[in-house]
């Protein structure tokens, strides 16, 4: 072979390692974006799962921080014990004077009774209804606020000690402490601890928000325009059965606004929660939860909302008792007359029961009522009514209202003493006893009462009244030893009531339905200038 040939072949070697070579380098190099795009699919994929299980731990906090929210109970010096929901009387921190416990209203509870007031201070047109619609309305704002406050309190992770939010605490009705963000980080560390060490990520921050919906929310809570007539239609907004979460239902110029609740603890799309009406009966919760991986800056963010649930209001009206023993006065032929008749503009003193029930209680006294020591008939009869129809809650409908508003007396029952109450569909319940139910004449301490002769002047006739309204005031902090519950009867008025059940060994006479809040009696007509009875 001779020297070129050897030259040739030296080169066909030399080539086919440098090809050879170029495979290898694109090998590694393949390789290597492999092992990369493999690190970055990975790191992706562990980062979703992270987060996937985030959330999930996030969702299944924020709806043990929801149901707390719902547990939190404060003590209104107007309306009693108030929650975001209606609560049963059985607490064991929520007990009057008297031993028994006290039901919670729901704050959707308390707006629905006043918008109601509102609507039949409307129909009623007089200045005395609207008077007493508009104080409610004032009370029932300034428990929301208080409530609201509480609620955002407890979700604060630091205790403060700033002496007004102390008195902020959240409790529930046993007294038990209530801490919604201790509740959700709990199970966001049994749902999620185990997986975030061993991923090299761990819960830096967790923070909550009490807000509302950007859309429509749901409540339990009745419309009283349900089922209107025509003629009630006419006048009133179109039929609701159920009052919107989180938006305006207006009424008499008015605005409210409504809790969003449901029927079980729910989570809601975290899209939807809106801050910005957060002063509006908020009841949504958003928890927003910072995860930090281990010796890196990179930073995962995880966000949940979840909504309470409610419960149902079992506690029943009480009865409005009208009592006419020597016959009805020319002029109150309706209920509306009693409330609007011009005859009953005179002014009557107020009293109000002191050191326990008068007389039954030893060393009781009635003295002058501390809020207003006087006012004209038809005032303090309006102040009743309106006492009464707050026991309904938001049960009652308008219409049912209004028809017994102008339902004329002897066309409905021939009879001296006719009482009033609300069924559990809304609708007016009239009966007219033989044997009258509450014959006891206690007057329940921090209540209304008033006895007065000839002060009420129709066609000629002087009529005497006794007024005892047993509801005028709420709550263990001003509405005395019953704090605002109605008076059980002796006997049973309603007879669809076990009579062996009627005072439950818990709850006492709160779930009776034989109980008088408002007792109203005309009687001894004396004739003046010619008049006739």
């Amino acid at each position: 072979m001779d020297k070129s040939s050897m030259q040739m072949q030296g080169r066909r070697k030399v080539a086919h390692r440098n090809e050879r070579g170029n495979l290898y380098v694109l090998y590694i190099g393949f390789a290597a974006m492999i092992v990369v795009v493999w690190n970055l699919y990975a790191q992706v994929g562990l980062s979703f799962i992270v987060n996937y299980r985030s959330k999930c731990a996030l969702e299944a906090a924020s709806l043990a921080a929801a149901r707390d929210l719902s547990r939190i109970v404060i003590d209104d010096p107007k309306w009693g014990y108030v929650a975001l929901t209606d609560q049963p009387p059985v607490g064991e921190d929520t007990k009057a004077g008297d031993g028994y416990p006290l039901p919670v209203t729901g704050i959707n509870t308390i707006m629905a009774t006043v918008r109601l007031e509102m609507l039949v201070a409307q129909a009623l047109g007089t200045n005395e209804a609207m008077a007493c619609a508009l104080d409610d309305l004032r009370t029932a704002r300034a428990a929301s606020r208080r409530l609201s406050r509480t609620l955002r309190n407890s979700l604060k992770r630091e205790r403060s000690s700033n002496e007004d939010e102390k008195e902020l605490v959240a409790r529930d009705i046993f007294g038990n402490l209530v801490r919604p963000m201790d509740s959700a980080a709990t199970v966001y560390r049994k749902n999620a601890d185990q997986m975030l060490s061993g991923m090299g990520w761990k819960l830096e921050s967790m923070n909550a928000d009490l807000g509302s919906l950007t859309q429509e929310g749901t409540t339990n809570t009745p419309s009283p325009e349900r089922g209107l007539s025509n003629r009630a239609a006419s006048i009133f907004e179109p039929e609701l059965k159920n009052y919107p979460a989180f938006e305006d239902v207006p009424a008499a110029g008015e605005s409210f606004y409504f809790a969003g609740l449901g029927k079980q603890t729910s989570l809601v799309e975290p899209a939807l929660f809106d801050e910005s009406r957060s002063v509006q009966n908020s009841s949504v919760i958003r928890l927003v939860a910072q995860l930090k991986r281990n010796d890196t800056d990179n930073w995962m963010k995880s966000v949940a909302c979840a909504q309470p649930a409610y419960m149902e209001d079992k506690v029943p009206a009480s009865y409005m008792v009208l009592r006419f023993p020597n016959g009805i006065p020319n002029g109150t032929d309706c209920l509306r007359s009693l409330l609007t008749s011009d005859g009953l503009s005179k002014r009557i003193p107020l009293y109000t029961a002191c050191g326990g029930d008068f007389p039954s209680d030893q060393g009781a006294q009635l003295k002058e009522n501390p809020d207003t020591s006087s006012a004209t008939v038809r005032q303090a009869v309006t102040r009743a009514f309106f006492d009464w129809l707050r026991t309904a809650h938001a049960k009652p409908k308008l219409d049912a209202i209004i028809n017994a508003l102008d339902c004329q007396f002897n066309s409905q029952h021939p009879s001296v003493t006719y009482l009033y109450t609300f069924d559990d569909r809304g609708e007016i319940e009239v009966a007219a006893p033989k044997d009258y139910p509450f014959l006891a004449q206690t007057a329940y301490e921090s209540q209304l009462y008033t006895v007065a002769t000839n002060v009420i002047n129709l066609h000629g006739v002087a009529w005497s009244m006794r007024l005892r309204d047993q509801v005028h005031r709420l709550g263990k902090q001003e509405g005395g030893k019953h704090a605002g519950q109605p008076m059980p009867s002796t006997v049973a008025v309603n007879h669809n009531q076990d009579e062996e059940k009627r005072l439950l060994a818990t709850a006492g006479s709160r779930y009776d339905r034989s109980r008088l809040g408002l007792e109203l009696e005309i009687s001894t007509p004396i004739m003046t200038n010619g008049g006739e009875l």
